[in-house]
């Protein structure tokens, strides 16, 4: 198969971003060939299941799929670098060595980040507003799983209960009650 093969056509293509948004091929085929409402719905799924036969909208799809979890990969490393400028801000970053407040272009990328705001008074002192420190570890350490342990010590006693019986349970008995004999029954 060459690549002229594999060259989509507008509509196919437009099938195939928005089979990535919705991850159904018949909503998708509705969308992308502006399909008649009053069409029947089992000429639509015959319709979207032929487009994904073809070779040439797999591939595109799987593309699709690839740019987009190579995005996704990036700004979740992005969020996480965020996450770490604020953390582990100091304070101390905000100055020179002699103690002098430094203006906010002077600042490092590291300290830049950390800050929320900051205000010039008309004196030219400077006041700088960090974002939440407290809040951005803890998120790191939701994100690394250091609540895991801890929140399994909380857990619900039922929970629990049914965690540790997983795979172990035959099945349920159910009691009868006792019958006496003594009275005829």
């Amino acid at each position: 198969m060459t690549d002229q093969d594999l060259t989509l056509t507008q509509k196919q293509e437009r099938f195939c971003i928005e089979y990535l948004a919705t991850g159904n091929s018949r909503e998708s085929y509705r969308r992308a060939y502006d399909v008649d409402p009053g069409t029947l719905p089992s000429t639509i799924t015959k319709s979207a299941y032929e487009l994904m036969q073809r070779p040439e909208v797999k591939a595109r799809i799987i593309e699709l799929r690839a740019e987009v979890a190579e995005a996704a990969v990036i700004d979740q490393a992005q969020l996480l670098v965020e996450l770490r400028r604020v953390a582990f801000s100091d304070i101390r970053r905000v100055m020179d060595a002699s103690g002098k407040i430094l203006i906010p272009s002077e600042l490092d990328a590291e300290t830049a980040a950390a800050v929320q705001s900051f205000k010039i008074d008309e004196f030219g002192r400077i006041e700088y507003k960090f974002h939440d420190k407290l809040g951005a570890l803890e998120k790191l350490a939701k994100y690394l799983g250091l609540y895991e342990k801890d929140n399994r010590q909380k857990a619900d006693p039922l929970v629990e209960l049914l965690r540790n019986l997983s795979g172990n349970v035959v099945g349920a008995v159910r009691s009868w009650p006792e019958v006496d004999d003594d009275d005829g029954r």
